[in-house]
């Protein structure tokens, strides 16, 4: 069977528009979220904070044709998975001749071009909608878009697997690396910030007003955010043909559905353990080869609860690795959550050091993990647990080894 590895990657998120830069920011703890400008005198808004890229200067990168043509949403997946190719050392003429599947995952797809045709509709009617924003606002769009901007011929496949789509985009595109379907693929998740889920979460009064704090006693809820995280994965025999460096090497995908409820997770973490399970099962290791697991961890009160049970129920009380969330940080950017959980985790594992969760106050008796409060933490890591969970029980964990 062909092993997927991951030779490039790219990404643009509330913590920076690149690699270095999404690491420093997570290294030195910052909160990438605030007041969002545009709600913060609207009384239909009980809570105001939200993640949203104010850096434009990613736009640069792409033609004015692009930013025309495309959504949002479609322009950040452009944007970052060429940025990805860049990365990885393969050049035009390679995507050309290679056989290169695309597999983004997005929960909202082009939803803020869905606003707009909405908006158009209710002030001046159906009749003044443009053509272009009809034909943008498709979710299939962002692929095709992609597909386009990087001259590739391969499928094409956009996966709507709610705030789990990263990770099963991912898994999709290892699969048709493994079935010999393709030898490069460019995957990853894609979500940009709307007001539709801002507006969503608020009625689920899943958010909190001021900051997110995973595994704390006091954690109150989630933040919105948006971003793009972008991989080129190869098939190891067509990685080390080209003689290229591999970041990273992914060994097992577990995916399950716990069909619980539509928002709520299970209470005993059903699904989640046995995507856990799957995942180190189908890798091939022991349970104590994961020396880190980087965790969903949204910083609702349910969630959080429920994954530190899942996570006990795998591994037991003799051992744990430590669990930490980035979207203390970053907050919670969708279907894009856990293609940036994979880079940071990448990136933990080539530096040898944990990512913290931040924001933490107090332990909480429900969430026994050891969730490396508020600073990072040198550690030894060779494989690390990715878990992303979604509503509708659609729930996933990702097991990388580190690259060479």
């Amino acid at each position: 069977m062909n092993n997927c590895v991951i030779t490039g990657m790219g990404v643009l998120s509330t913590a920076g528009l690149g690699s270095e830069e999404f690491w420093e920011t997570l290294m030195n703890g910052k909160i990438t979220y605030g007041e969002i400008e545009n709600f913060k005198d609207n009384p239909n808004f009980r809570i105001k904070i939200g993640a949203k890229i104010m850096d434009e200067s990613w736009s640069k990168d792409l033609t004015s044709e692009m930013l025309e043509k495309y959504g949002r949403t479609s322009c950040y997946a452009i944007r970052t998975a060429v940025s990805a190719i860049k990365d990885s050392g393969l050049s035009k003429s390679d995507i050309s001749d290679a056989r290169v599947a695309i597999c983004i995952g997005t929960t909202m797809g082009e939803i803020q071009v869905e606003e707009k045709i909405s908006e158009i509709r209710h002030e001046d009617g159906i009749n003044a909608i443009p053509q272009s924003l009809l034909d943008s606002y498709r979710t299939d769009i962002i692929g095709q878009a992609v597909k386009e901007a990087i001259g590739a011929s391969g499928p094409v496949y956009v996966v709507p697997a709610a705030c789990a789509a990263g990770n099963y985009a991912i898994a999709l595109g290892k699969r048709l690396l493994e079935w010999n379907i393709a030898d490069v693929v460019i995957a990853g998740g894609v979500d940009v910030f709307s007001r539709v889920a801002f507006t969503g979460f608020q009625r689920l009064l899943s958010l909190t007003a001021d900051q997110c704090r995973p595994f704390s006693s006091n954690r109150k809820g989630l933040v919105v955010g948006e971003g793009c995280g972008m991989f080129v994965m190869e098939a190891g025999r067509h990685a080390k043909a080209r003689g290229t460096r591999v970041l990273g090497e992914i060994l097992s995908v577990g995916l399950t559905s716990d069909r619980y409820h539509m928002t709520a997770p299970h209470p005993e973490g059903d699904g989640a353990a046995r995507a856990m399970e799957n995942a180190i099962r189908d890798a091939g290791i022991s349970k104590r080869d994961i020396d880190y697991i980087s965790a969903h961890g949204t910083g609702t009160p349910a969630n959080d609860k429920v994954e530190s049970k899942a996570v006990i129920k795998v591994f037991g009380q003799d051992y744990v690795p430590p669990v930490s969330s980035i979207k203390s940080m970053l907050g919670h950017a969708m279907g894009a959550a856990s293609a940036l959980e994979l880079i940071a985790s990448i990136l933990m594992l080539e530096r040898q050091i944990i990512l913290p969760t931040v924001n933490f106050i107090e332990a909480d008796p429900e969430c026994p993990v050891d969730c490396v409060p508020n600073k990072p933490r040198e550690a030894k890591l060779e494989c690390i647990l990715s878990n992303s969970f979604a509503f509708g029980g659609q729930d996933s964990s990702l097991i990388v080894r580190k690259g060479w």
